[in-house]
């Protein structure tokens, strides 16, 4: 009897846990939030310029046809906000003129 009522909990658990939305960091700006998915018109509308605006190269794999794949490049955006020494840092990854990744750093100065 008990391990039917475990068995029945996990099951519940586990389909729970595929049913939730993938959890990601978002970043407060006063009153207002970034989140994955926000527009750069956005984030700059809510948060202002950030203190470091960088363009890095990531690699990745073009499918050409389901036989063929070939190593690329593209490009994202990485800004960085420095909120001061009592927040941490947070570096916005940004693809294609969203907010595709939110981390965070150190804490700020």
């Amino acid at each position: 009897m008990k391990t039917v009522i475990v068995r029945t909990l996990l099951l519940l658990l586990a389909g729970w846990a595929l049913l939730m939305p993938s959890l990601s960091l978002a970043m407060r700006c006063g009153n207002n939030l970034v989140d994955v998915g926000d527009t750069k018109i956005a984030v700059l509308s809510k948060c202002g310029e950030p203190a470091l605006k960088e363009e890095v190269g990531e690699d990745f794999i073009r499918e050409l046809d389901s036989r063929e794949s070939r190593k690329a490049k593209r490009y994202v955006e990485k800004w960085t906000y420095n909120f001061g020494s009592t927040r941490f840092i947070y570096v916005l990854t940004i693809r294609d003129g969203k907010v595709i990744d939110i981390s965070t750093e150190d804490k700020g100065f």
